[in-house]
């Protein structure tokens, strides 16, 4: 064979592998199941993992305001405090307790307030605080009026924690998943075993206690809700044994 059949051959061959490479990868991108996995397949993630949870991302007490004339749901529960509000101002000695988990809130308007040094509120209180005026459709008096802080400036440094704090869409609706005995217990903010997690948090709220572990799921948790604690066991993300402390 010639030195130029002999180049003429190796190009081909190397074209033929290209070819066939570049076949078998349109055909699986055409056909997913052609695609080859090696090792552990990808875990299959849970309806509450593909739940949509608004964010939104608010840098300024303008942009907040947005929230103004809406309703919102307590998502970081029984962690809030809030206060009475009347005569435009927030009254600090009458602080009223921290706000429960799932709690609906119709938002009246965003205020600032300068906070007294000594009210702990679990925000920093920078210059002033950043306060939403809220009505609690859901309790006893509907028009009574309250305030709860969700940010913070000072000088050009502002703070907004509203993500964290709050759910802005019904969260029956982002998990409507759930079976409705759940939302029961969550309304009566009453931890019952078979729950879940996410499902205990939203009912007794964030403030935990896990002893230091981190497998979610499948540990003994102390849930801290106002003036009542809670001791729940999980095993494959299922409560086994809920205690009140």
């Amino acid at each position: 064979m010639k030195v130029w059949q002999k180049l003429a051959l190796g190009t081909l061959l190397v074209a033929v592998i290209a070819g066939a490479r570049i076949y078998f990868v349109v055909k699986s991108r055409e056909n997913p199941g052609m695609v080859q996995t090696t090792g552990e397949q990808p875990r299959k993630m849970t309806s509450d993992e593909l739940a949509v949870v608004r964010e939104m991302y608010w840098a300024t007490f303008d942009q907040a305001k947005a929230i103004e004339g809406t309703s919102v749901w307590v998502r970081a529960g029984y962690s809030l405090p809030y206060y009475p509000y009347a005569g435009g101002k927030v009254e600090f000695g009458k602080r009223v307790g921290v706000l429960p988990s799932a709690e609906k809130m119709d938002v009246q308007k965003l205020i600032k307030a300068a906070t007294p040094a000594k009210e702990d509120n679990r925000i920093y209180h920078g210059t002033r605080q950043y306060f939403v005026v809220f009505t609690l459709p859901n309790s006893s008096d509907t028009k009574a009026t309250y305030a709860a802080p969700i940010g913070y400036v000072e000088g050009n440094d502002e703070k907004l924690y509203s993500d964290q704090l709050f759910y802005y869409d019904d969260p029956q609706k982002i998990y409507d998943n759930w079976p409705k005995d759940v939302w029961t217990a969550v309304a009566a903010h009453t931890p019952k075993v078979g729950m879940s997690e996410l499902q205990t948090q939203m009912t007794v709220g964030i403030l935990m206690d896990t002893g230091g572990s981190q497998d979610v799921g499948n540990r003994t948790v102390t849930f801290h809700a106002g003036d009542k604690t809670w001791i729940v066991s999980f095993a494959n993300d299922k409560a086994t044994s809920v205690k009140q402390g």
